[in-house]
Parts: C-alpha cells; sequence; structure tokens
C-alpha cells in the first residue's frame, strides 16, 4: 500500500517536473546570470514557474539594463527572452554618465552592470546641470526616494529630449551634433549643441519658442551653408524673438 502511495506520489512530481525551458538571449553572459537566480523549486514542480517569472523578470530588469519575457508554450514548456535595452540617449547628470532608453529606464555608465553590456553608444550626449529647476512638469523630479543604482525609471523628463529630438532630427546639420546641454534662461528651455562640420566648430544656442511661426531648423541649416564660405569657428545664437544672431567662438 505504501509502495503504491509513493509511486503515485513520484508519478504526480513528476507530471508536473519541467520538462523543456528554453532560453534566448543576445550572449551567454545573460543567460548565465539567469541561471544563477532561477528557483530550483521551478525544475520540479513547474506551476511555481507562472508566479517565479514575474519576480525572475522585475530582478533582472532592476539588476541589469534588459528586458525579459517569459511565456508558456505547452503545458510545462517554458520560453524566456532577454534582450538588452537600447540606449536612446546618454547624459550627463549629477556628475554621472546615464544611458536612457527610449522607454524611460535608467542606469549609470560606470556601474558593474555594464560590464558585457552589448547596446549601441548613441552619439549625442545631453548635459543636463545638478541645479535644473524642477517646479516645472519638464524638469526634473524632487523624488529623492529615486534610488541612483541599478536599473531604474528616469527621474529626468524624456518627453523634453524626445521633442527637442523629433523637431530637429530630420535637418542635415543635426547629424554633426556630439552633445547637448538642456538649461533654463527665464522660464523656458535653453539648449546649447556643440558640433564639427567641415573642419568648422561651432556652438549653436536655440530656444524654440522665440520662432513659434517658423521653421527654425531650415533657418539654422541656411546660416551653416553661408559660414561654410566664410570659415572660422562660430556661435549661432538662436535665442532672439525672431532672428538669428552670429558671433565669432
Amino acid at each position: 500500500m505504501l509502495c503504491g502511495i509513493l509511486f503515485r506520489v513520484y508519478e504526480f512530481k513528476s507530471w508536473f517536473a519541467l520538462s523543456n525551458y528554453e532560453i534566448d538571449t543576445q550572449s551567454k553572459e545573460l543567460e548565465q546570470r539567469l541561471w544563477e537566480i532561477f528557483p530550483q523549486r521551478d525544475v520540479a514542480f513547474w506551476p511555481y514557474l507562472l508566479k517565479d517569472s514575474e519576480a525572475l523578470r522585475d530582478f533582472l530588469e532592476r539588476d541589469m539594463p534588459v528586458s525579459v519575457n517569459t511565456q508558456m508554450l505547452k503545458l510545462g514548456k517554458f520560453k524566456t527572452e532577454i534582450k538588452w535595452l537600447e540606449p536612446w540617449v546618454k547624459v550627463q547628470w549629477r556628475e554621472k554618465l546615464w544611458y536612457i532608453s527610449r522607454d524611460g529606464k535608467m542606469w549609470a555608465l560606470d556601474d558593474e552592470i555594464n560590464r558585457n553590456f552589448r547596446g549601441n553608444d548613441p552619439k549625442i550626449i545631453w548635459r543636463i546641470p545638478k541645479d535644473l529647476p524642477d517646479s516645472t512638469s519638464e524638469g526634473v523630479s524632487s523624488d529623492d526616494a529615486v534610488p541612483l543604482f541599478g536599473v531604474f525609471k528616469t527621474p529626468l523628463s524624456t518627453q523634453t529630449m524626445e521633442n527637442f529630438m523629433n523637431y530637429f532630427h530630420d535637418y542635415s546639420w543635426f547629424e554633426f551634433v556630439s552633445e547637448v546641454t538642456w538649461e533654463r534662461r527665464a522660464g523656458s528651455d535653453l539648449f546649447v549643441l556643440k558640433l564639427e562640420r567641415n573642419s568648422q566648430k561651432f556652438e549653436v544656442f536655440i530656444q524654440r519658442d522665440k520662432y513659434s511661426d517658423q521653421d527654425l531648423g531650415s533657418l539654422i541649416e541656411d546660416v551653416f551653408e553661408e559660414l561654410a564660405h566664410e570659415g572660422g569657428n562660430h556661435i549661432i545664437d538662436a535665442t532672439y524673438e525672431g532672428k538669428i544672431v552670429i558671433k565669432a567662438l
């Protein structure tokens, strides 16, 4: 009788054992990290994985710049996909360099989590002063509870960055921009761009709200074409109402 019960228990556990687990990652390091934290109880009893997969995802997405998705293909058969996040912009803030993804995840470049990072390095660096006012919804979050380690939701306004990038991205001169500084002047956003074009160095000061009814990107493009014939390095100041001022750099 006892043997029969034990056999039934064994048969029951065997039926619920994890029969197949497929892991799709972009590097061996990601797969190794998953196995380091994978609960052993899920191997013997796959229904646990239905709940544990959420905890695994949350842990990995806080620990590394990745997105994690686990799905059950059939009873006892699961698949986990782990992909590196794609950095959208590189930001200098609070005396450190950070990556920000398009979905608003943020992580420091000098953290250990980046030792095997495979994402493409964004060309543009946004320099955001530590004391940028947060009195506006477009500023920096004043929530001191935001942890500045691992991977976390950015306390910076990505909408401000995205609006600026979307507006100027398709102009030919914008591809030469290497650095964008975001500041505030008299209650308005001020952007300072650094770029080098045809051996000429430029600093471009932009306040878009001064040119609300004009195509500012095209106006700046025309200025670049004129200055290409003159040579030298210049400041292009687009912070005046309806006009652009040129100065020697």
